[in-house]
């Protein structure tokens, strides 16, 4: 079963994303993404589309739940199937109008084969972190060739890890060696200590009566004495309370009658004097305030008048401040101006030389222009590169002819090829059968490893056989007969260990409820039945001897009742007293029986109980017996069916496993017997080989001596070197030729360069005399004159172009330092100045800022003052409204008061402040009552206060306290009474500690039961994980070590020749892997990206096993080789190339260069898609 497209119709962040899988020379498809691009995505595709959605999907960020599609075509053999899968419970693939397709859903689950999701992620496909836990687990300490052909050979990476928290849990709840951290041993101690509170907390209903009765007693008796002294205690609280707010009280009653008297105060706000106060203070503030703003007006009006304004140079300003900044500018231009005098004499001489120097070139001629002179110097230049080329192209003619004569000599050297064709062509077939002599070693070491295998299981064998053919004649009972046995011998030695268990319960039971009995029966001396009766025989037997002698009046006779009982000499001297004790002695006992009818029925039920028990002890111990005979029966049957074997049988399980032992043994003889074949065909093998080549070598020349007695591999070696040196001399002719025929064509391309170097040299002279002509010189000048005659040119232009460009610049300058003048002039006529005859223009507009600065500074400084004097007016109208603001608080006071000056308003005040003191007082006091009062009301405790009589307040106090006094020497022997007697009644077991000891040791046998039954599903779990993986090895060890070797020896370009099993010091057998110089590295010892190729290396070879005999699945590989080298990964890739062949390998990946390095490696063996 194939993918031939995959269709993301709206899955993630896809819509509508196609891809199609068309098969190439291999099946093998890289599907490319970068980073976000949905590789994941895709690859989680493959999965849903199979299987169907999980119900819980984060792959609804853009589409809808209801709306996720995934489309897909699929190849299988002769059939297609082309669907949709929604998300959804039921009827979730659709054909391609979208319609439920139950035949669709049936034909896909007939292609998978009953893989389901688990098992196909478990098994076809691949990723980093599965190859890591992989790796991991190969090198884990406790890690063997069972475990590691399992994890890689069904996918399960962790089954060590799962195998260990087995065993971890298993050895938590039991284990031979007691210990208080296993469950089982925890229960068991929780059993005994219950089992021990049982016995210790049984109590009689007699004893527990009496003290029951003692503890209600003192009990009454302590809460008496606490009663009184409660009450003792409120009274005592009452007067000490009155005693406490006596004084508050009193001033309570001071304070208002002093409020009283001033009831006619005006209430005035408590501020009024800090008002007053502060009114004054403003008033008094701004009258000296306003006399300091005056006399500073009138110091700033004096400084007004010393004040000048010029206003016709201020309006100026603007024109003189532009002078002034173009004032430095005007002193540069005077001495450039000097400058470029004397600049333009220079250059004048300069002009007059460059002339001479060209022999007398007319003073009106126009120079060269650049263009003219640059051509005419790259001209120049040319000559030098023409005979360049010319002299090149005669050394490379020469050089081209000697290497030409070189290899013709190198030719005739070489000499006649010899014919080495059918060597090639063994040494081809020898390559096909590989290392012959490699793979005999490797079968005489297998033959050797299978004779000390059989050896060490026959050593493990109990009982011991001499040898494997003798065990394998042996007539042994069959293994279903043996489990039957096993389950027979069980279940008897179960049913005598359980009868025997609960026989051991009884008889605790038994002994529990007799010793209870005779407790209570002594704790309680219950009347019984047997001693009534028995007195009242003696009181009948009284009774007729009275009646016959006192009554009747005769002696007893034979008539009498017989069993009537014989009476002592006391009583048949005075029968009358006898009988009246014996009267009295039955009616006190029928009373007392009477009286503890209820005990008397309990100890009645108890004894009934006891009887039950003692009958199913006597039961459970005849089952016992009976269960210890059957299985005793059964050993002795079972012994008999071993007596033809002459062994002595163990248990049935110890046989089952001797047997499985046996069958291991049997099945290592059958492999030695094989590994013994492959030998000897190896052997003739490699002899037949040694026959055909060893005469072809001779023939060829090599001493015969070298190869008579010489092994395969130094043949096969000959062979190669002679090969490879005839080979070596054939490529040596095949250079020569090639490289003679490069040097004909050569030469002749050489000798066209060097005829054309001679024509451009020629060329080149007629240009140059041309140019010469054109600029005046002198027409027989070669290069590097022509070239002094430039520079000439070149100068006395570039003197001339900077001439011109001085002339224009100083009458810019002169043209710009007249207008400055002029500006200045307009300055000055309208400001009312004059210049100085010995100044020049600078001078002037220096003079001019000077004074604009100062008319300036006179004209802000009048504007400030008179701003001065506005703003201290503006302070004076503030300071009289503050003036006015205070007169009027002080007058609303006034009219609050009622008084009609300041005067006497603080006599007011000062009335005020005493009644609002009072007020305050008045609170703080009724606070001061109400906290000291235990929470009664205000009036309350003063009246109270007022009518208690306060002198003699203190002895009542007093003597309250004494009786409180007594009372507590009295309440501490009472409170340990009663203490001591709850002591003794909780002592003697009158809690329900019975009760919930019987409950505890219940719940302690169900964790025991528990625990035991869980591990015997955890233990028995652990050991088939175990059996699993070693059934597992026996049966894929071979095939998956064969093929994983040459895939590691592939995977490591070599660095591996192979793998192999070996024991280690646990006698566990152990993968490694054998370098070429026979070195062995065990998973431990490689490194983490070895590791991975190794658990890669038999994953595939798993998959190939698996596809062998079953329909194949598409692998889904995921960034395989993010641990691999550049060689390696490539490696890895021709490995799926080479799985791709069975079955369709898609390989997901970010990595650009994984791509680009496949393409380039494998061709069209893959084909590339990319997200």
């Amino acid at each position: 079963m194939r993918f031939a497209g995959l269709d993301l119709l709206a899955y993630g962040h896809f819509t509508d994303r196609r891809l199609a899988f068309t098969p190439g020379e291999t099946d093998l498809h890289i599907v490319f993404g970068p980073n976000e691009a949905g590789k994941s995505t895709a690859r989680r595709a493959v999965g849903d589309f199979l299987f169907g959605f999980p119900t819980q999907t984060d792959l609804n960020f853009v589409h809808a739940y209801n709306a996720l599609r995934i489309g897909a075509r699929i190849e299988a053999g002769e059939a297609e199937i082309e669907a949709i899968r929604k998300k959804g419970r039921k009827n979730t693939l659709l054909d391609a109008e979208g319609n439920a397709a139950s035949r669709l859903e049936a034909d896909l689950e007939r292609q998978l084969a009953g893989a389901d999701r688990a098992f196909f992620t478990r098994m076809f496909s691949l990723d980093h972190e599965g190859l890591r836990a992989g790796g991991e687990t190969l090198a884990a300490a406790d890690a063997n060739a069972d475990t590691a052909l399992l994890s890689a050979g069904s996918g399960l990476a962790d089954v060590l890890a799962e195998r260990e928290a087995l065993m971890a849990e298993a050895d938590g709840l039991w284990s031979p060696n007691v210990s208080q951290n296993r469950r089982y041993y925890q229960a068991e101690a929780r059993l005994k200590t219950a089992d021990a509170d049982i016995r210790e907390h049984e109590v009689t209903v007699g004893d527990w009566q009496r003290r029951r009765e003692a503890f209600e007693t003192a009990e009454t008796h302590y809460e008496t004495l606490a009663e009184r002294r409660r009450e003792l205690n409120h009274q005592w609280r009452e007067l000490e309370r009155i005693r406490r707010v006596a004084q508050p009280a009193r001033r309570y009653r001071e304070i208002e009658a002093e409020l009283s008297e001033l009831g006619e105060t005006p209430a005035l706000d408590p501020a009024a004097r800090p008002t007053l106060a502060s009114a004054r203070e403003n008033i008094e503030s701004a009258r000296a305030a306003i006399a300091s703003i005056q006399e500073q007006i009138a110091r700033i009006d004096t400084e007004i008048e010393t004040l000048t304004d010029d206003p016709a140079l201020r309006e100026a300003g603007e024109s003189i401040e532009q002078l002034a900044e173009q004032r430095g500018q005007i002193a540069a231009d005077r001495e450039r101006i000097a400058e470029i005098e004397r600049e333009q004499a220079r250059l004048a001489n300069a002009l007059a030389h460059d002339r001479a120097e060209l022999g007398g070139r007319d003073d009106n001629a126009e120079w060269p222009t650049a263009a003219t002179l640059a051509q005419a110097r790259r001209l120049a230049t040319d000559q030098a590169t023409r005979r360049q080329s010319l002299d090149h192209a005669a050394r490379n003619l020469d050089a081209a002819r000697d290497a030409d004569t070189r290899l013709a000599t190198e030719a005739q050297t070489l000499g006649a090829a010899a014919e080495i064709s059918a060597l090639e062509a063994w040494l081809t077939a020898a390559a096909r059968e590989g290392d012959l002599e490699a793979e005999l070693r490797n079968a005489q070491a297998n033959v050797d490893r299978l004779d000390r295998d059989i050896e060490r299981r026959l050593t493990a064998l109990k009982p011991a056989v001499a040898d494997s053919d003798t065990l394998a004649t042996l007539d042994v009972p069959t293994r279903a007969r043996v489990d039957e046995f096993e389950t027979e011998i069980t279940d008897a030695s179960e049913a005598r260990k359980r009868h025997q268990q609960r026989v051991d319960e009884l008889t605790d039971e038994v002994e529990r409820a007799r010793d209870a009995l005779a407790r209570r029966r002594a704790d309680e001396a219950l009347p019984s039945a047997e001693a009534l009766a028995t007195t009242r025989v003696q009181r009948d037997a009284c009774w007729q001897l009275v009646r016959r002698r006192y009554v009747e009046q005769r002696e007893r006779d034979l008539f009498d009742d017989a069993d009537t009982p014989k009476l002592d000499k006391a009583t048949e001297k005075n029968p009358a007293d006898a009988f009246e004790r014996s009267s009295q002695a039955a009616d006190e006992l029928a009373d007392a029986r009477f009286d503890h009818a209820e005990a008397i029925a309990q100890d009645a039920e108890r004894q009934r109980h006891l009887a039950e028990r003692e009958q199913a002890l006597e039961q459970a111990t005849a089952r016992r017996d009976e269960a210890k005979a059957r299985l005793d029966g059964l050993r002795t049957e079972w012994t008999s069916l071993w007596f033809t074997t002459e062994l002595e049988p163990a248990s049935p399980s110890a046989m089952r496993d001797w047997l499985d032992r046996r069958d291991a043994v049997l099945d290592t003889r059958a492999d030695r017997i094989d590994a013994q074949a492959t030998r000897d065909d190896l052997a003739a093998r490699i002899d037949a080989q040694r026959a055909h080549v060893a005469p072809q070598l001779v023939e060829l020349g090599v001493d015969e001596n070298q190869t008579a007695h010489a092994s395969l591999a130094i043949l096969i070696e000959h062979a190669r070197q002679f090969v490879e040196r005839e080979q070596r001399r054939r490529d040596e002719r095949r250079r020569i030729e090639r490289e003679r025929s490069e040097h004909a064509n050569r030469i002749d391309t050489l000798q066209n360069e060097h005829t054309q170097a001679e024509t451009a040299l020629a060329d080149w002279q007629q240009r140059w005399r041309r140019a010469l002509d054109e600029l005046g010189l002198d027409t027989v000048l070669d290069a590097e004159a022509g070239q002094a005659a430039l520079d000439v040119l070149d100068a006395g232009r570039e003197h001339a172009r900077q001439s011109r460009e001085l002339a224009a610049e100083h009458a810019d300058l002169v043209d710009r330092q007249s207008r400055f003048e002029t500006r200045l002039a307009h300055v000055l006529a309208a400001t009312g100045h004059t210049a100085n005859d010995n100044e020049v223009a600078e001078q002037s507009v220096q003079r001019l800022s000077t004074a604009l600065r100062d008319a300036q500074a006179q004209h802000q400084r009048l504007q400030t003052r008179a701003a001065d004097r506005v703003a201290h007016r503006d302070k004076i109208a503030e300071h009289e409204t503050t003036q006015a603001e205070a007169q009027r608080r002080i007058d609303t006071l006034c009219r609050q008061a009622g008084v009609a000056d300041a005067t006497a308003l603080e006599t007011v005040i000062d009335r005020a402040e005493r009644r609002q003191a009072l007020v305050n007082e008045h609170t703080a006091t009724s606070q001061t009552l109400t906290d000291q009062g235990d929470g009664q009301p205000v009036k309350d405790l003063v009246a109270a206060a007022e009518a208690s009589d306060l002198d003699s307040l203190r002895e009542q106090i007093d003597a309250l306290a004494d009786q409180l006094a007594d009372l507590d020497t009295e309440l501490g022997p009472a409170r340990d009474a009663r203490n001591e007697a709850r002591a003794q009644f909780e002592a003697i077991g009158g809690d329900d500690r019975a009760v919930t000891a019987a409950a505890e040791r219940q719940t302690a046998l169900a964790d025991m039961q528990d625990a035991a039954e869980r591990y015997l599903r955890v233990g028995t779990a652990a050991l088939l994980l175990k059996w699993a993986g070693q059934r597992y090895a026996m049966d894929k060890q071979r095939p998956l070590i064969e093929r994983g070797s040459a895939l590691m020896n592939q995977l490591t370009g070599g660095s591996f020749e192979r793998l192999t099993g070996e024991f280690d010091d646990r006698d566990e057998l152990q993968i490694v892997g054998v370098r070429s110089d026979g070195s062995r590295v065990a998973p431990p010892g490689m490194s983490e990206g070895t590791r991975d190729q190794l658990y890669l290396a038999l994953r595939i070879a798993a998959i190939e096993d698996y596809l062998e005999r079953a329909t194949p699945l598409p692998v889904v590989a995921d960034d395989l080789f993010i641990n691999f080298d550049d060689e390696r990964a490539m490696a890895g890739l021709d490995v799926l190339a080479g799985l791709a062949e069975k079955t369709q390998v898609l390989f997901f990946t970010h990595h650009q260069h994984l791509r680009d390095m496949a393409a380039a490696r494998l061709g069209d063996r893959v084909q590339s898609h990319e997200l």
